[in-house]
């Protein structure tokens, strides 16, 4: 049995099978490179929750979900760029939150590299010297979830709150959702005035610093 969500998508509103062709059909070479770049970092943010799974593999998953009717497109409410994105960052939290490490273990030395200069790190180096304690990241997750809430209806909105949790700077955004600088910044705008409005500070002030 399918598991419905929340927010499923009502049949009566769902793109059919043909509109969801037409609209594969006419991606373009340059719509797959900034999928699988999107792909690529949603994965490489999961870290070991990964698993050895690749950006490609995230975004055939988020392809086979619209296939296979686990996933339902609106398209009246966004664009098919705009449902890919979305729908992989919801299957990798999916992964990262069904992550068990004992079952999945990942040993340090996997994870080690070599930056430009030949020296060698991993990417838990980093993570020790700045983990936030248990009750920050309680109060980090519960944050993101009453933003992503109080932005459920506005889908531009929520493009570019994604790719700032991404590490994305304002170019990137920009190129990432093929955004004018006019569109970035007056969507930037609509999220300082919601957040405002709301009791929710965005992190470093991070809206106000990237109108740019």
């Amino acid at each position: 049995m399918k598991q419905e969500s929340a927010r499923r998508v009502p049949a009566e509103k769902a793109a059919t099978p043909t509109e969801i062709a037409a609209a594969i059909e006419a991606l373009a070479a340059a719509d797959f490179v900034r999928l699988r770049q999107y792909a690529r970092r949603r994965i490489q943010h999961l870290g070991p929750k990964a698993v050895e799974k690749v950006g490609d593999d995230l975004l055939q998953t988020a392809l086979c979900d619209l296939l296979q009717d686990t996933r339902r497109w609106d398209k009246t409410k966004v664009g098919f760029m705009g449902f890919l994105f979305g729908a992989m960052k919801s299957i990798s939290s999916n992964w990262a939150k069904s992550y068990l490490p004992e079952e999945d273990p990942v040993l340090e030395a996997d994870l080690r590299k070599r930056d430009a200069d030949g020296k060698e790190f991993t990417p838990l180096d980093a993570h020790r010297a700045g983990q936030p304690n248990a009750e920050q990241q309680l109060s980090d997750r519960q944050t993101l979830l009453e933003i992503d809430n109080l932005f459920k209806d506005d889908q531009e909105a929520q493009m570019v709150l994604t790719a700032w949790q991404e590490g994305y700077d304002p170019a990137g955004v920009r190129e990432l959702w093929d955004l004018s600088q006019n569109a970035y910044n007056t969507i930037v705008r609509r999220i300082r005035r919601t957040l405002d409005a709301s009791d929710i500070k965005p992190d470093g002030d991070r809206g106000g610093a990237y109108v740019q």
